[in-house]
């Protein structure tokens, strides 16, 4: 009976991610996810409370890696110098953000473009925010660690590096043209840069 449960649950989510990716989280319908899933609308019900609570269940494993990989700057792989000047910093840098972007290209599109009306709508400036606070919590840590280096970054600064982020996350997963090697390029780029301009403003 449980397997059986995993099942419906899983042809659920399967059914409603494609009609979520096609329409968008405001335009599409139950109805469509009950009959492209082949199980009733009542019986979808038992299994999730609302639309909303389908869409946030399509998009956990997305939004579980972005806890994890862009959320997280404060874990012991970072709170080092040696992410200014190792080559294998920026390496899993470039690896831990080129999984996320060709793993979930088409959920990172729902998530950002089209989430209008669900309750990750506002899920830019939440993110944005909680990023901020991540940033600026990274900098007392090093300083604690570093006396010599300056943190003192102003939180807006902060602020606006952890949009552009977001600003570039979207711009690839809009360019449906871009091909995986153009993105570990692109994203390479973006990582050296990023990292130079944060070893000038620290001064490290």
């Amino acid at each position: 009976m449980q397997v059986q449960k995993i099942n419906i649950r899983r042809t659920i989510l399967q059914a409603a991610r494609c009609e979520f990716l096609k329409k968008g989280f405001k335009e599409a319908s139950m109805r469509a996810i009950a009959r492209q899933s082949g199980i009733t609308l009542s019986n979808i019900y038992n299994y999730f409370r609302s639309k909303d609570e389908i869409f946030r269940a399509v998009l956990k494993p997305l939004l579980e890696e972005v806890e994890q990989k862009a959320l997280n700057p404060n874990s012991g792989d970072y709170l080092t110098t040696d992410v200014f000047t190792m080559k294998s910093y920026q390496q899993k840098m470039l690896d831990d953000f080129t999984v996320i972007i060709k793993r979930y290209r088409s959920e990172l599109k729902l998530l950002l473009f089209q989430a209008n009306g669900s309750s990750l709508g506002n899920f830019r400036d939440t993110f944005t925010d909680k990023h901020t606070l991540k940033g600026m919590e990274y900098m007392r840590r090093m300083k604690a660690k570093y006396p010599g280096i300056n943190s003192e970054i102003s939180e807006f600064f902060i602020h606006i590096m952890s949009l552009w982020w977001l600003t570039v996350v979207g711009e690839i997963v809009s360019h449906d043209e871009l091909t995986g090697s153009q993105i570990e390029q692109f994203l390479a780029e973006y990582i050296a840069f990023g990292t130079a301009g944060w070893k000038e403003l620290m001064k490290v």
